[in-house]
């Protein structure tokens, strides 16, 4: 038994399991479906009563003439020629007549119309059957004839008829009784018309809402989707942008900043982690050669630790560069300034720098000038040319060769140096953080040289790789968008 609760509960979540698109539709169409009912309802409770008392209305205006119309008659004829009198003048109002009315609709009056004397005997009939009969105790006749509003609704053939009943006054005082009836079911093609109508506008208005529901639901759910993809790809993707979605926005502003603050904590902590591992080494090493320079050594000796603290102070100071060069491009919020630059110019320039060690070490530089300009940071890619030809330098034998090409969506920058063959594992991981193949434990570099130009050259929207041919030449090539 509890299973079988527990498996209707299951279903029963998971039918109720509906995504936003679908609650916000249901939740308007709900409110549309009892709003529009609630409408219909009182159209309908209200659109017949209101017809009749339009009738009404008319109808006491009707007896009102009438009255005033036949009060000569009633008071100076006797009830024969009253008779002929009123069927001369009102029998073509009652029959069909040879020309239709101006309301093409009708081709007869269905007001019936009778008149009483003082006493609520019946003198006169539109429709000639009931004279001479006692009407005195119809509530029109009676309240009338009593000096109050006379009205009554009588059910005749199956159908209701109102009358409504006016005073005939002659010398002041009432002589008669004019009353004046019309059959309610005369007012049912107008009255279903007009509901019709109302129907009809109705409906368009469930469609129109139902409609904008929707298509608000799915906005709000293609909004909320790309919300969700954004969270899910922080790193990778930019904020999106909602037009006529201010909180939206507001939203995705406090997602964007909450993501910074994050990755530059989980940044800092990383950083503190690595710099701690990769310092611990080269302090070590000065401790040991610090105290060893304690005792009583001989001046070759003093001056072989005395060397070993000097080199590695300079690969701490290195190390500290650059660690505090690869973290400023690393940040987050980091953003290139892009200018035009002349990249003949730019590796003249690190060429320069590194004059004295390329004819310290007996460097053959190959340099074919390109004449090509890109849009780029100046700044970083001087830094990370440097990087590689630095590399180059260091690893190299005896030629460096540097050229430009470009195509017509990229730039390359080839730097290429002959060098020792390179096991497989090294040109996998050349780019990795703090990966270095130094010569000896003392000439290892930091390991961040090619971590750098990776990181400049992917915020350029460009790729870097590095191979070795059959000959043992090792080839770095940059490849950066032409238009940026």
């Amino acid at each position: 038994m509890l299973n079988f609760h527990h498996l209707l509960d299951r279903i029963f979540k998971k039918r109720l399991s509906f995504s936003i698109f679908v609650r916000i539709w249901l939740t308007f169409a709900l409110i549309t479906l009892l709003s529009s009912s609630l409408a219909l309802y009182y159209v309908q409770k209200t659109v017949r009563p209101s017809a009749k008392r339009v009738v009404e209305d008319s109808l006491v205006d009707t007896s009102v003439l009438l009255s005033h119309f036949v009060a000569d008659d009633v008071a100076d004829l006797s009830k024969d020629e009253l008779n002929q009198t009123l069927n001369a003048k009102l029998s073509r109002a009652f029959t069909n007549p040879d020309e239709p009315l101006w309301y093409h609709q009708k081709s007869k009056s269905t007001y019936h119309i009778y008149i009483t004397d003082s006493t609520g005997v019946v003198i006169y009939d539109s429709r000639g059957a009931s004279v001479g009969a006692d009407f005195s105790r119809w509530n029109d006749v009676y309240l009338t004839l009593h000096g109050k509003y006379g009205a009554r609704s009588t059910d005749i053939g199956g159908h209701s008829v109102m009358y409504v009943a006016s005073p005939i006054v002659s010398d002041g005082r009432i002589i008669g009784v004019a009353s004046v009836g019309k059959p309610t079911q005369t007012l049912i093609p107008y009255i279903n018309k007009s509901t019709d109508e109302i129907i009809k506008i109705i409906l368009s208005i469930m469609a129109i809402t139902l409609a904008t529901a929707t298509l608000m639901a799915w906005w709000l759910r293609r909004s909320i989707d790309s919300v969700n993809r954004y969270t899910k790809g922080l790193a990778s993707t930019a904020p999106p942008h909602f037009y006529l979605g201010r909180e939206l926005n507001e939203l995705m502003a406090s997602i964007h900043a909450m993501k910074d603050t994050i990755e530059n904590k989980a940044y800092v902590s990383e950083y503190v982690h690595t710099l701690t591992h990769e310092l611990k080494s080269p302090l070590t090493a000065i401790r040991a050669s610090s105290e060893i320079l304690t005792d009583e050594l001989s001046l070759a000796e003093r001056e072989q630790f005395t060397g070993i603290i000097l080199s590695q102070t300079d690969k701490l100071t290195a190390l500290v560069d650059k660690l505090l060069t690869l973290a400023k491009i690393e940040q987050p919020t980091f953003k290139l300034t892009m200018s035009d630059v002349d990249l003949d110019a730019l590796i003249q320039t690190c060429l320069n720098q590194q004059s004295a060690t390329l004819k310290q070490l007996g460097r053959t530089v190959q340099f074919d000038k390109s004449g090509i300009h890109i849009r780029a940071d100046e700044f970083w890619l001087t830094q990370a040319v440097q990087n590689v030809i630095d590399n180059a330098i260091y690893y190299g034998k005896n030629t460096i060769a540097i050229h430009i090409t470009q195509t017509e969506t990229d730039t390359f920058i080839h730097i290429k140096n002959d060098s020792d063959t390179l096991d497989d594992f090294i040109i996998k991981r050349a780019f990795e953080r703090y990966f270095s193949i130094g010569k000896s434990a003392q000439q290892k570099s930091t390991g961040l040289g090619l971590t750098l130009v990776r990181q400049v050259v992917e915020l350029h929207g460009g790729t870097v790789s590095l191979t070795q041919d059959n000959e043992g030449v090792v080839s770095v090539v940059m490849r950066l968008p032409k238009f940026l």
